[in-house]
């Protein structure tokens, strides 16, 4: 399940590149030399009392206490993803990517330039930062120290449930699932996929953390990117050809600025963040090996591209969803034989686009998706007709401005939906069900905010295969 953005800017470049690489500067940063390795911990095995989350509050305290024009406060640091405070510096200001091929990389940078400036103003020279590991079911629940309402960590600006003590909201095993982005082998794809559990985390936490221009006012928010940091390492290391598009030198290319712990403003590339380990000085608890990409490295393989080659663009009024189950059937016409050998194939990828897609203000909510759904059968995210979920999250919300995007699209992989349907000689119904949190481990009755608009829907055929670009001849 992904948003859509063309996944051919990622191949590799040809004769350009390749000189690039040759003029390149090295990766090697003095930052690294000899510097000590920093351990980021998951938050499930730390308590109150746990030297990282005492440092922590000691650290949001201190930030908290300065003004929101110090690029040290904790207001300055939460306007650099996005704010809705008058801006003093637009150049620094609101850069969170989301939507985009930077979204990995960018969180990746501001995510350790926080860090060090955690680790200054706590005075704690060792704090690493921590991770919420929310795909386990053991952490489905928002860490006890952030729910404490004597802490700083604590804020009241979150779903009531979610943020009870003890909980009785916790996040449903459907609305985390990394196995569409864990599977992709190229980068575009796993980018966009890893998207949707960080869009329904954020959603369902709820608060602070639904709104793109308050999400990291919440202090949990660092723990919680700081997961999404981790999976990209860990969908590196599954391997299979999976790698970073670091041939391509719109990706390579593109500079952000933070701020340091002395309040100086620094610039890095996505070249300046591939290997967390030797570039960045951190890695994590329990995680395998770290790949170490390089940008135009000697000798590589063409990387894993998408290619998609749109089908059918379906007919009809714009669908609305509210509080109820919205069903739709899909009319393939003269399209139906071939969708039904894709969806029968185990080399291709039958795929649902849901396009145009907006809400006048954050719904509040999730949805699932499912894809050849019986009549009358109740929806069930473990069943083979649930194709996966999305939440809207910055792009798509029409009161929150995310560089200039005005609607979020979605895609979905539905081969074995689609085929258990046809096989079965059924309609084949699109249904989209509103859903939340799990409140005393039952799912809660949706409560949206505002009605989801979606104006295309589509069918489209994608071939995962190597890139027939050249190679690049330099490495750094």
């Amino acid at each position: 399940m992904a948003r859509f953005w063309n996944r051919r800017q990622f191949l590799l470049s040809t004769g350009a590149a390749a000189s690039a690489a040759v003029a390149g500067r090295s990766l090697l940063s003095p930052r690294k030399v000899s510097a000590t390795t920093y351990t980021r911990k998951d938050v499930g095995g730390l308590t109150a009392t746990s030297p990282e989350i005492v440092s922590y509050a000691t650290a949001v305290t201190a930030m908290q206490a300065l003004p929101a024009t110090n690029p040290l406060s904790w207001a300055y640091q939460a306007a650099i993803h996005f704010t809705t405070l008058p801006c003093p510096c637009p150049v620094y200001w609101n850069q969170c990517q989301h939507g985009t091929e930077f979204f990995w990389s960018w969180h990746r940078m501001y995510l350790y330039y926080f860090e060090r400036i955690v680790r200054a103003m706590s005075g704690d020279s060792s704090w690493a930062l921590p991770y919420w590991n929310w795909q386990l079911a053991t952490e489905a629940t928002i860490p006890p120290m952030f729910r404490d309402t004597t802490s700083v960590l604590y804020t009241s600006h979150r779903n009531a449930s979610m943020n009870a003590t003890p909980p009785t909201g916790s996040l449903p095993g459907w609305a985390v699932d990394c196995s569409a982005a864990m599977g992709d082998l190229d980068f575009a794809s796993a980018v966009e996929d890893i998207q949707t559990p960080h869009g329904n985390v954020h959603v369902q936490v709820g608060g602070w953390m639904a709104v793109i221009a308050t999400a990291a006012m919440d202090p949990i928010f660092y723990f919680h990117h700081s997961n999404v940091d981790r999976l990209w390492d860990i969908w590196l290391a599954q391997g299979g050809g999976r790698e970073d598009p670091t041939t391509d030198t719109t990706w390579t290319g593109k500079t952000f600025t933070f701020f340091d712990e002395t309040g100086s403003p620094v610039t890095l590339s996505d070249c300046d963040v591939l290997r967390a380990a030797q570039q960045l000085n951190y890695e994590y608890e329990g995680e395998p090996t770290q790949v170490n990409d390089y940008c135009f490295e000697i000798l590589r393989l063409p990387p894993w591209v998408l290619e998609i080659l749109q089908i059918i663009q379906l007919p009809g009024p714009p669908v609305e969803v509210v509080n109820e189950p919205f069903t739709l059937t899909l009319e393939f016409g003269d399209e139906l034989q071939r969708i039904q050998d894709i969806a029968a194939s185990s080399e291709h990828k039958l795929l649902l686009e849901l396009g145009e897609i907006t809400a006048s203000t954050q719904p509040g909510v999730s949805y699932q998706v499912y894809v050849g759904l019986p009549q009358g059968q109740v929806p069930e995210p473990e069943g083979i007709y649930f194709v996966g979920s999305f939440s809207l999250f910055g792009p798509g919300v029409k009161d929150e401005v995310h560089h200039g995007s005005t609607s979020a699209s979605f895609r979905f992989q539905v081969n074995h939906a689609v085929n258990a349907a046809l096989r079965a000689k059924r309609a084949v119904d699109l249904t989209i069900v509103p859903a939340g949190i799990l409140v005393d481990g039952k799912p809660e009755m949706p409560h949206t905010k505002a009605t989801l608009h979606i104006g295309a829907i589509g069918m489209a055929e994608g071939t995962e295969k190597r890139s027939q670009s050249s190679q690049a001849v330099s490495g750094n």
